[in-house]
């Protein structure tokens, strides 16, 4: 694993563009608000569009046919820690387990190899570094760690019950300023109490990237796997 906090800025051509996203699993039953991960993998699927999920295992135990189900759409699956806690918080054993805990599960839900990890909120620094390569477990586990370059903060839409139209002319307007790297999204939201709940129950991911994905393209943007920063 290469521990450096990695990004696309730089290491992508101009309007290109990779599609990640947070915080899942999730299912939601019927129409409306909530986390659809495997609608999200099925649509990008058929778009020919290769996204990474990074997941919590918190969210993965209550899910675990959802990892294969998003690599038979042809997409990866990352390790976003258990339960998405601020890592700086945490002594270095607790930082150990948060990563050891999901990829055992992502393990016991048909995730083989070494996978990509992102840490919560992307807060990384030297200590966090240190405890991470002091465990030769984790270092095979994984590919390397992964940062992001644009947000249009989708959270904040869902938090506010905004429509996917919204999200989308947000993430377009950030794209267009940036020109291209890796795209943070969120198939659902792990945060702890009621405001990540509010996050989760108001989650209209689907809808958003299904109008996001034709008006980037109308830009001149494609997309590209997570590897092609690898």
């Amino acid at each position: 694993m290469d521990t450096t906090l990695c990004f696309g800025a730089g290491r992508l051509p101009d309007r290109s563009l990779v599609l990640t996203f947070d915080d899942g699993p999730g299912a939601t039953v019927g129409m409306g608000r909530g986390p659809k991960t495997v609608e999200l993998a099925r649509y990008l699927a058929d778009e020919q569009i290769e996204a990474t999920f990074f997941m919590c295992g918190k969210h993965v135990n209550e899910h675990r046919e959802i990892p294969q189900q998003v690599l038979s759409l042809g997409h990866r699956v990352g390790n976003h820690t258990w339960s998405h806690r601020h890592l700086p918080e945490l002594d270095d054993e607790s930082i150990r387990d948060e990563m050891r805990s999901t990829r055992q599960v992502l393990g016991d839900c048909g995730v083989d190899g070494p996978i990509p990890f992102r840490p919560p909120w992307g807060e990384w620094d030297a200590r966090i570094d240190a405890a991470v390569r002091a465990d030769e477990g984790i270092l095979q586990e994984h590919t390397a760690n992964y940062g992001w370059d644009l947000d249009g903060n989708d959270w904040r839409c869902w938090w506010d019950m905004g429509s996917p139209q919204e999200c989308a002319e947000s993430y377009l307007a950030v794209a267009l300023q940036q020109g291209h790297g890796v795209v943070l999204m969120h198939d659902s939201t792990a945060d702890p109490g009621t405001p990540g709940e509010e996050m989760r129950a108001g989650n209209l991911a689907v809808e958003a990237v299904k109008l996001l994905v034709p008006m980037l393209r109308a830009e001149g943007f494609t997309f590209v796997p997570l590897s092609a920063i690898d």
